[in-house]
């Protein structure tokens, strides 16, 4: 296994601490929060047998099957058939429908300081008017009213005044009444002077189908079974009570609803923003933040919940009606507050009948309320993720730094066994940086020592010059001297040993002095076309038994280089496919262009390279020829070629392929050359795109 999956194991077996810890504060909070629940749902259970006993007028209206809502207004409205001035308790009304849907019904009570006001707004298709002179006013559309027990008829006879007539003698008179007309159906706008408490309201509007018809067709509002008039209990909406007042403990609000989630009463309010957040700093907003994206629970949402909704209908108000005690949370306005809700039944035995709803805001991370526990864990879980942070990057800070190296041993050396040179030398003071030095010295041996192997020829063939010319001069003398049979066969044996030996001495410094003039060679602009097509005619002009070939593009083949070491080089690749070729067989020599890149290439059929030789081909001393008697073979020709490819930016290739014709398989041997300007040997590196 790899040093950086090590470290990483390590890592993450660091992490399992910092995970255990974040579990232990998960557990923590949601402890905190249990507890926090059930605390304000024993509060609010306690409230809301006070507040029932604080008001006892509310018993009655809950426990009734079926109420009127009468709504708080602040100010006098003109009865005038519209509603625009009834403001948002228009979006509260209480609705009634036909059986039979013929009639539909919206009806609204409200209480002023001085009046009564009833609004009703009828859903009509044909509605049948009395006549001005109220003929056929009990048969014609009309609206029957109990206010108190006390029973009046309001006839509409288009827009304009009603005409309300009281069915009960000693009943007072309402002369403000008003209709409009409306699409599909009409609406009745009443005042009622307020002269006492107005305990019980009952209506039924009347459809006909004619004006006066003996029956109506249809019937909507506060009905009994038998579809007759029924008066209900009323019971007041939104109503901030004496009785009730300083009921909700400090920085907390209360709300009483019935069944259908119609605000009763409300009062207290939440602790503000301002109060809360006065200590708000960049660390509590942090933890904040850390609650609201790790911790929190789901949160409910916020608008169903205001404190100016008429109604708050939602599944925690349906769950409270169903006997259940609930809670919930939903966001504050500050990131660090939330307000946690808690729900439960007015009255124990008829649950399904009203709810109390008590609110209040608490921190986001309730275990930040605990000081010395908050901060032991945040403290405890911040250090573990520091740590558990530190020995991740370390771990693949020293991964990075072990890779680096690995990666710089492998191109130390280039393919051909060169020493690049650029060894990176670590400073740092430790096991990885004494491993990078010592590989750095240890390249430096081996690079003085590969220089020493370069240079060891041309020392070789200075320092044997003379031994050997002593040798050579010593044989010629004795040659003149009187020898038996025996000893001159051994004298000319030793001649023709010295002559190959200096043989060898030649063609070794000739690699020397072909390396220095490959050095210094000076660059210039030419058409690599006119050196393939002169070299070739040169060739045709040499070989015997084989044909020659050259192929090269229609355009200029342009390079920045040395011309007469492509020369040279192209007659070493030459000699080898001479070499090598069948008889009577072709050598083709070819050019192609690639963007930048040249490519010379000689092709002779004939015995094929084995694969082993591939890589080792273009090696000084490395040969395949068969040394003929008194003629050694060093392997220099296909190692200068490499030396010139190298100078110009190149690399050197050698492939088995058929020939152009497809008839027969052979060598391809060749190089590859980008233009380079001014060059120097020692600066050599072969081009990225070879």
């Amino acid at each position: 296994m790899r040093l950086r999956f090590k470290l990483i194991l390590m890592a993450i077996f660091a992490a399992i601490f910092p995970a255990a810890g974040w579990q232990f504060v998960v557990q923590m909070e949601d402890t905190l929060r249990q507890s926090e629940e059930s605390a304000m749902l024993l509060q609010a259970r306690a409230l809301a047998r006070a507040a029932i006993a604080l008001e006892p007028k509310l018993n009655m209206p809950l426990r009734a099957p079926a109420r009127v809502w009468l709504h708080q207004l602040g100010f006098e409205l003109s009865v005038d058939g519209y509603v625009d001035d009834w403001g948002k308790l228009v979006l509260a009304p209480q609705q009634f429908k036909s059986d039979n849907s013929r009639l539909a019904l919206d009806f609204i009570a409200a209480q002023s300081q001085s009046a009564y006001y009833l609004w009703f707004s009828i859903g009509d298709l044909t509605p049948v008017w009395a006549d001005s002179f109220l003929a056929y006013a009990e048969r014609s559309d009309h609206i029957q009213l109990a206010l108190n027990g006390q029973r009046y008829r309001i006839a509409c006879n288009g827009a304009g005044p009603a005409a309300v007539v009281a069915l009960d003698p000693g009943a007072p008179s309402l002369p403000n009444a008003f209709c409009q007309v409306r699409t599909r159906g009409y609406m009745a706008e009443l005042k009622v002077p307020r002269v006492g408490p107005l305990q019980q309201v009952g209506f039924r509007v009347l459809d006909f189908p004619i004006a006066g018809a003996d029956l109506p067709q249809a019937s909507v509002g506060t009905l009994d079974q038998n579809l007759q008039i029924q008066s209900w209990p009323t019971i007041e909406t939104d109503a901030a009570t004496s009785a009730l007042e300083g009921l909700a403990p400090p920085g907390m609000r209360l709300r009483i609803l019935d069944s259908s989630g119609m605000v009763l009463r409300k009062q207290g309010a939440l602790q503000t923003s301002a109060e809360r957040d006065s200590e708000l700093s960049l660390k509590r907003w942090l933890r904040a933040w850390v609650y609201r994206a790790l911790l929190a629970p789901p949160f409910a949402p916020v608008e169903p919940y205001r404190f100016d909704a008429f109604r708050v209908q939602t599944a925690l108000t349906r769950a409270a009606l169903s006997g259940e005690l609930v809670a919930n949370w939903r966001p504050a306005g500050s990131r660090a507050s939330v307000i946690l809700t808690a729900a439960v039944p007015l009255l124990p035995d008829a649950p399904e009948q009203g709810i109390l709803l008590l609110e209040k805001t608490s921190d986001a991370l309730l275990i930040w309320s605990n000081r010395a526990l908050g901060g032991l864990l945040l403290g405890g879980m911040a250090m573990m993720l520091i740590a558990a942070s530190a020995l991740f990057g370390y771990a693949g800070w020293l991964s990075y730094r072990v890779r680096k190296l690995k990666t710089a041993a492998e191109n130390a050396l280039t393919p051909e066994g060169r020493l690049r040179g650029n060894f990176p030398r670590s400073r740092t003071i430790d096991e990885v940086g004494d491993l990078s030095r010592s590989f750095a010295k240890l390249l430096d041996q081996v690079g003085d020592y590969n220089e020493y192997l370069r240079t060891l020829a041309s020392k070789l063939s200075h320092e044997f010059s003379t031994p050997l010319a002593v040798v050579r001069s010593s044989l010629e003398n004795l040659e003149h001297e009187p020898l038996t049979p025996g000893a001159r066969t051994y004298a000319k044996r030793a001649k023709s040993g010295a002559e190959r030996l200096s043989q060898i001495l030649r063609a070794m410094s000739e690699a020397t002095r072909m390396e220095r003039a490959i050095a210094g060679a000076e660059s210039e602009r030419f058409d690599a076309r006119e050196v393939l097509q002169g070299a070739a005619a040169a060739y045709r002009d040499l070989a015997t038994g084989l044909e020659i070939a050259c192929e090269c593009p229609a355009e200029p083949a342009m390079l920045d280089g040395a011309p007469e070491l492509i020369h040279q080089a192209l007659d070493k690749l030459v000699d080898n496919a001479r070499s090598f070729a069948a008889a009577g067989s072709k050598i083709v020599i070819r050019l192609t262009i690639d963007g930048e890149i040249k490519r010379i290439s000689v092709y002779n059929a004939g015995s094929m390279l084995p694969d082993k030789m591939r890589d080792r081909l273009f090696d000084s001393l490395i040969s395949m020829r068969d040394a003929k008697p008194g003629q050694p073979h060093l392997g220099l020709g296909l190692y200068i070629v490499r030396l010139i490819a190298e100078l110009h930016g190149g690399s050197v290739f050698a492939e088995n392929v058929s020939d152009p014709n497809g008839a027969h398989s052979g060598v391809l041997v060749g190089f590859n050359l980008i233009s380079m300007g001014k060059f120097n040997l020692a600066q050599m590196r072969p081009h990225p795109k070879l």
